[in-house]
């Protein structure tokens, strides 16, 4: 589970901050509105293998496809 929190929305990107299980630091993931892909800008420290991010990097592409960007969202996975 990531906790996202919308950190800045320009005409040229958007910057989401996530949290592993809602905790500890954070990681930021970029997407370019030019671009197909988001970026992990850094990694949580309570990411070890990158797992969330990659998973976060996912959400926030397709909150950008979809042309939704809320504040803050919790992104669940099994």
């Amino acid at each position: 589970m990531n906790k996202l929190e919308l950190k800045e929305a320009t005409r040229e990107y958007v910057v989401y901050l996530y949290r592993p299980e809602g905790k500890g630091t954070y990681g930021e993931i970029r997407m370019n509105l030019s671009d197909d892909e988001a970026s992990i800008v850094s990694r949580s420290d309570e990411d070890n293998s990158g797992k969330y991010a990659f998973k976060a990097a996912i959400a926030v592409k397709d909150c950008v496809n979809r042309k939704n960007l809320p504040m803050e969202f919790t992104q669940a996975w099994i």
